[in-house]
């Protein structure tokens, strides 16, 4: 059951975790940004493999966020997918094969990779904030970079929900378990999953009223939480990181829009 908590992952001692998370948030805003540059799938694939050495380095557990995994790749593949027997109109598109009424073209194939690489980087730059920042921390740096208080409590919130969740969707499943719920094929799966829906959801809005109540007591509501003693200082990792990031934005910049590249002229979104 340990594994469906995200503390497995906040309490690791990697690079990527002692960064500050002012500097994980420029990461996310750069690999925000960089995939709109480019339409070709040659380069978002190389902004793909500039994020792997950092989520590999980060170590992450990733048993606590298959979930979130699986529904990154359902929907990139679901992306290309759609795109790939979309009827674009363009001249001299190759038809790669038939599907009944369906046709599938080589110009919607690429349109449809650029989609999915386009979503699944920054949400796959994402998860590496979420799986390496304690929330609190997070909503900390938020604040000192002026972020306003209720959208950095909004995401605090945000992200401790996913382990409240997970938690409580592991005691229902282990309290199924000891009456007799089967969870063998897929059948007794989503009857488990059914009947564990509304615990599921009356539990978790018990927590959050409890979690309301706790907040607004301390004095949320005059927006008086501005000072706290924890400190925010660059390490020399930090800058290097930022170093980076500004070099990669740079580059991208100066590749798309100064010399042209990175762009298929079948396929429109940059």
């Amino acid at each position: 059951m340990g594994g469906s908590d995200f503390s497995l992952n906040y309490e690791k001692k990697t690079w990527v975790h002692m960064l500050d998370p002012r500097t994980k948030l420029v990461f996310i805003l750069v690999f925000a940004t960089v995939p709109l540059f480019f339409t070709k799938f040659e380069y978002l694939l190389a902004c793909a493999l500039l994020v792997l050495p950092v989520w590999i380095s980060a170590r992450i557990d990733i048993r606590p966020i298959k979930g979130l995994l699986f529904a990154i790749l359902i929907f990139a593949v679901v992306s290309v997918v759609f795109a790939t027997f979309y009827n674009y109109e363009y001249p001299g598109q190759k038809i790669l094969f038939e599907l009944g009424p369906l046709t599938a073209t080589d110009v919607g194939f690429r349109s449809g990779l650029m989609l999915g690489f386009r979503a699944s980087i920054p949400a796959v730059v994402a998860l590496i904030l979420i799986c390496t920042t304690d929330p609190a921390r997070l909503a900390k740096a938020m604040m000192k970079v002026h972020i306003p208080l209720s959208v950095a409590f909004m995401m605090m919130g945000a992200l401790k929900m996913f382990p409240l969740v997970s938690g409580e969707m592991s005691n229902i499943k282990t309290a199924q378990i000891i009456r007799g719920v089967k969870y063998n094929g897929m059948k007794n799966k989503f009857r488990a999953f059914r009947l564990a829906v509304f615990p599921l959801i009356i539990n978790s809005l018990r927590k959050s009223r409890v979690t309301g109540v706790a907040v607004e007591s301390k004095g949320f509501g005059k927006r008086a939480w501005k000072e706290y003693y924890q400190e925010f200082k660059f390490a020399k990792v930090d800058y290097i990181m930022l170093f980076l990031c500004l070099a990669i934005a740079i580059g991208a910049a100066v590749v798309r829009y100064y010399f042209g590249l990175g762009v298929d002229p079948f396929v429109t979104g940059a």
